[in-house]
C-alpha cells in the first residue's frame, strides 16, 4: 500500500527528525526518511497524518530543527 507523503526537508541525521516530528504530534509511523548523501536525511510525513489538527505553520521546525 502506497501512501501520499508531503516533504518537509533536509535534517542533519535521523533522530533530528524524529525529533521535530515529535514536537509536532507526528507519530513516527507517518514519517519517511529518506538519506541524503553527505547532507543528512531529507523527512516526509503522510499527508493524512497532517489533517486539519496539525500545526498549520510547519516551517517552525525548520527555523528549530534543520540544519
Amino acid at each position: 500500500m502506497s501512501y501520499d507523503h508531503q516533504e518537509i526537508g533536509d535534517f542533519a541525521n535521523e533522530r533530528d527528525a524524529q525529533d521535530w516530528a515529535e514536537r509536532n504530534g507526528i507519530d513516527v509511523r507517518d514519517l519517511h526518511l529518506r538519506a541524503v548523501r553527505g547532507r543528512g536525511v531529507t523527512l516526509s510525513v503522510r499527508r493524512s497524518a497532517l489533517g486539519d489538527s496539525a500545526t498549520s505553520d510547519l516551517s517552525y521546525g525548520r527555523r528549530t530543527g534543520f540544519f
